[in-house]
């Protein structure tokens, strides 16, 4: 194969060809590292068009690492709600305070340092440096990982043979203009080399492609079967006082949906808040069920029974008591949203 043209033909096809993403550079723009970062954090197992809105209302209130470092991380993680992922926001945050005090409040360029920043793996760290500082770095999510796969007719699972397709990778990445090929290479992957029913035909590299050659595109990269999730079970409180206002916690730093506001839950998940828990826990007549809700998380489904108490004396617990009509304007994450929406509708 002629690597430099196969990088030719992916670069010319990204000329004309390219998404219209908010956080690409236009030609006469001044790249800035800081809104490559945010992007590519954010991008971490989401969808482009999930990230859209919530990418351009970020830079409006963060517009910078100075900004975001100075906020709560209570702000950030309400903000990220509905996200997912939370751990996300986290090191954003944890991040922009290193940036701001180790380095004057300007993003790193080297990739040791760029590597030292919580939630920077390996693709991240490249995909930075290739887009926002022109470096020849390789980088390779999984959009990536299947067009390499299918251009060199890798046929075993791409957990298996990830450094293959790294070496592969590397062979093909270009001196020049590494950025646009990175991302030429991911709008390739989204809308034309599929995982299933790739659209060959419309393809920039489909000559080198060996896969296609010898008809196994479908099988490639082979499939290893998703083993069923466990379930797990707990409960939920919505809490209401005489004067409609609703309970809510936040929930520890740390494990799952770190915090974030909820309405009190527990039995599945260690998140135990005991100034206020052990009262809640308490209350008698507190088991009208509404019904259940479910949510599915990266390991496992939950599946949480949701009880109603009305008519609550707010002075019995100190907890966060909101007026019912405000909590949709509160960064609830998808799971307490499901609770409201089941108590009321």
């Amino acid at each position: 194969m002629n690597y430099s043209n196969f990088s030719k033909n992916v670069l010319t096809w990204y000329s004309l060809n390219r998404r219209d993403l908010p956080w690409r550079y236009q030609d006469n723009l001044k790249k800035d590292p800081y809104k490559t970062w945010v992007s590519e954090i954010m991008l971490q197992q989401t969808t482009v068009t999930a990230v859209i809105p919530y990418y351009n209302k970020f830079l409006v209130r963060w517009p910078n690492v100075k900004k975001l470092s100075e906020s709560p991380l209570e702000d950030i993680l309400d903000f990220w709600s509905g996200l997912g992922y939370y751990n996300r926001a986290k090191n954003l945050h944890l991040s922009s305070k290193i940036i701001n005090t180790e380095y004057n409040g300007f993003f790193p360029e080297g990739e040791e340092e760029i590597r030292k920043l919580p939630g920077v793996g390996e693709y991240t760290s490249a995909a930075i440096r290739a887009i926002a500082f022109d470096k020849n770095d390789t980088a390779v999510d999984s959009n990536i990982e299947r067009i390499i796969a299918r251009v060199f007719c890798l046929k075993d699972p791409i957990v298996k043979i990830k450094k293959d397709i790294k070496k592969y990778a590397k062979k093909l990445t270009p001196k020049k203009n590494n950025g646009d090929y990175i991302q030429a290479l991911m709008d390739i992957g989204s809308s034309i080399c599929l995982p299933k029913n790739p659209l060959c035909n419309s393809c920039p590299v489909i000559k080198f492609c060996q896969a296609k050659k010898d008809s196994c595109t479908e099988t490639i990269p082979q499939k290893i079967k998703k083993k069923n999730k466990p379930i797990r079970k707990g409960s939920v409180y919505w809490i209401v006082s005489s004067d409609e206002k609703v309970l809510l916690k936040r929930r520890k730093n740390k494990g799952l949906l770190p915090g974030m506001l909820e309405f009190p839950s527990y039995g599945w998940s260690d998140c135990i808040n005991e100034e206020i828990d052990e009262k809640i826990l308490s209350i008698k007549n507190l088991k009208k069920r509404k019904g259940v809700v479910s949510h599915q998380f990266s390991h496992f489904k939950l599946l949480l029974t949701v009880y109603e108490k009305k008519e609550f004396n707010i002075n019995d617990i100190n907890g966060i008591w909101i007026d019912k009509e405000d909590l949709n304007n509160l960064g609830l994450p998808t799971l307490m949203k499901k609770v409201f929406n089941l108590v009321n509708n």
